[in-house]
């Protein structure tokens, strides 16, 4: 039974999943990450959304536009961003650990250390935004 609860979980890992598929689709990686470490420094960070649209729209122009053009995914985010980063945090978790094959997913992804340099990027700088 899907719940609005499990329905704001799923919304959490999937604004954060489209990010890294749309970045994954984009740029080739050398090797591959675990889940939660690629996308924590975005799940732990104090910026708001605004911020971190911006820093993405200047270390990576070409993921940012295609978050832009997918605004279902890009307000999820924007909410998302809303909430405690405990919260984010915990959903993100949860998530993950009740569909392992995301997870195998993403870990057989070549192009994932390529989108988590990106998150690192963003995360790192949007303070400055």
């Amino acid at each position: 039974m899907i719940t609005l609860r499990n329905r704001r979980r799923t919304g959490t890992v999937l604004a954060i999943g489209g990010l890294a598929t749309a970045a994954a689709l984009l740029s080739p990686g050398l090797a591959a990450a675990a889940p939660m470490d690629m996308v924590t420094p975005l799940l732990n960070s104090t910026c708001s959304f605004d911020q971190v649209d911006r820093a993405l729209h200047a270390k990576n122009p070409q993921l940012a536009s295609i978050l832009d053009s997918n605004p279902s995914q890009k307000a999820q985010l924007k909410a998302k961003f809303d909430e405690p980063i405990q919260q984010r945090r915990a959903e993100a978790q949860q998530y993950l650990a009740q569909h392992p094959e995301a997870q195998q997913q993403i870990q057989n992804d070549p192009r994932s250390s390529s989108l988590q340099r990106t998150i690192q990027a963003v995360a790192d700088s949007c303070h400055n935004y």
